[in-house]
């Protein structure tokens, strides 16, 4: 009953603040903001990464600024004075940073749920969906350890250190999975990149965000992050109540041992106990079919336009539609004309042209019945600037060659992301030179671009729910406390 008093009353306090539920509301709105832009891209990648490994890392500056802050305020003399139990105070204050992370995880679910609707729950996404609770516990943990050891009358100290290991902690996951990449997650380094609560949960949750392995077993790696948070938590509980007094240290030489050794620990396990066999192939992340690289600043045979229009003035990358805006919608059908740049100089005629036009990983391509076989009138001429067209037979660039015209009807369709799909289409076909006996063979690869046309909105919209809602209890305070 002590402990749910006293965690009702620092709730209340917490809230109560002057600009906690403003603050709270430019947070969720920021990340709503990250969401809806994220749908124009890779939703997953991007949008992930940041709210379900960034700001849960941010936790551990955050829980040390809260345990902190009684002692600079010196409002913790009462906690001392007062017939309350100090073991009470102290675990009111680490439920009620807990309830703020909870908050917190939840207010991500609208967002998913659009993510899902339209594409459901791919690897990642699961996975994603279990670090990032774990990776708050872990967070405040280490935030509530920082928090206990400064005892000093200002809040600067706790907060630049939880920045700190903020920091080192994030940058060790891009810097493990590069010496994953390199084959050297197991040398010294890479095994203390081990250091980081993130990169733990990431082995032992068999996933990477951008290599190919995975530990191959995950044991000594879930002793590691058990080992972690409970001596975290254990030292900074026995810290508080045996170590610490109203003002000042009140510690022996043992103690102050143990306290040494305990941080040493938190550091020390995991580097020397989490699994490095990288041996184990990582799972797909992501419901993305194996698609052959295109680079999208490479030179491409194959433009997209306007029915009837001109080719575009930067002619002609591998992804067609990359200036349009906004890309093509799934599911929507969309009129283009296809431009087959073939590598012959417009005074040689060409006859006998034969195309094949191929949507792939779900992309349908429909074309008239006769429009992949334009007779030799039909084809159209373009100059190419700065000696930027395609090679002909005898390697020399064409300056101006023939383009047979194709219209589309492109419909992508079975989106694996909510934005940023590049779906390949793939021309193939032959074709006769005056004065030459050999058919020849044409070619070309390249993709559209395309997202959930409608996601943008709703994303939009499931990302403003909390925001105002935080921002209306907000201003309803003001005016009745004002």
């Amino acid at each position: 009953m002590e402990i749910g008093t006293l965690y009702v009353e620092e709730l209340r306090a917490t809230m109560r603040g002057r600009f906690a539920l403003l603050g709270a509301g430019v947070i969720l709105l920021a990340l709503g903001c990250v969401a809806t832009v994220g749908t124009q891209d890779t939703w997953l990648d991007g949008y992930g990464m940041i709210a379900y490994f960034l700001v849960p890392l941010a936790f551990v500056p955050l829980a040390a600024v809260f345990l902190a802050s009684p002692r600079a305020n010196r409002f913790v003399e009462s906690v001392f004075t007062a017939p309350v139990e100090r073991r009470d105070w102290l675990t009111a204050k680490i439920l009620v940073v807990v309830t703020i992370a909870a908050a917190y995880y939840v207010a991500l679910v609208p967002m998913v749920l659009v993510y899902t609707h339209h594409v459901g729950v791919p690897m990642l996404l699961q996975k994603l969906l279990i670090w990032a609770p774990c990776l708050l516990v872990a967070s405040i943990a280490m935030g509530t350890l920082i928090g206990v050891l400064f005892i000093g009358e200002s809040i600067a100290a706790p907060a630049a250190t939880g920045m700190g290991v903020l920091l080192a902690y994030a940058g060790f996951v891009p810097l493990q999975e590069l010496l994953v990449a390199q084959g050297n997650g197991a040398t010294r380094t890479g095994h203390l990149t081990l250091a980081s609560p993130a990169v733990l949960l990431k082995n032992a949750f068999g996933f990477t965000l951008a290599v190919g392995s995975i530990p191959a077993t995950t044991t000594r790696t879930w002793i590691s992050l058990v080992a972690f948070v409970g001596v975290a938590f254990a030292l900074a509980v026995w810290t508080f109540l045996r170590a610490q007094g109203v003002e000042t240290w009140e510690t022996s030489r043992s103690q102050r041992w143990i306290i040494a050794l305990g941080i040493i620990a938190t550091i020390v396990l995991p580097v020397a106990m989490a699994d490095t066999n990288y041996d184990k192939p990582a799972p797909h992340a992501t419901n993305a079919p194996s698609i052959q690289r295109l680079f999208s600043r490479a030179g491409s045979s194959l433009a997209l336009t306007q029915p009837g229009g001109q080719p575009p003035a930067r002619c002609c990358g591998t992804i067609l539609n990359r200036d349009e805006w906004p890309p093509f919608g799934t599911g929507e059908p969309t009129q283009r004309d296809l431009l087959v740049l073939l590598p012959v100089d417009s005074t040689q005629p060409v006859t006998d042209v034969h195309l094949q036009v191929t949507g792939e990983n779900g992309l349908e391509a429909i074309a008239p019945p006769a429009a992949p076989a334009p007779p030799p009138q039909a084809l159209e001429t373009h100059t190419y600037p700065n000696d930027l067209g395609p090679a002909a037979a005898d390697g020399h660039h064409v300056v101006t060659g023939w383009v047979a015209r194709i219209p589309l009807t492109l419909i992508p369709t079975k989106p694996w992301d909510i934005g940023g799909v590049r779906y390949p289409l793939r021309v193939t076909g032959t074709y006769q030179v005056e004065g030459e006996s050999a058919v020849r063979t044409f070619s070309a690869r390249a993709a559209i671009d395309a997202q959930v046309s409608k996601a943008v909105y709703e994303m939009g919209v499931a990302s403003l729910i909390l925001p105002l809602l935080c921002f209306g209890a907000a201003i309803e305070r003001w005016r009745r406390t004002r």
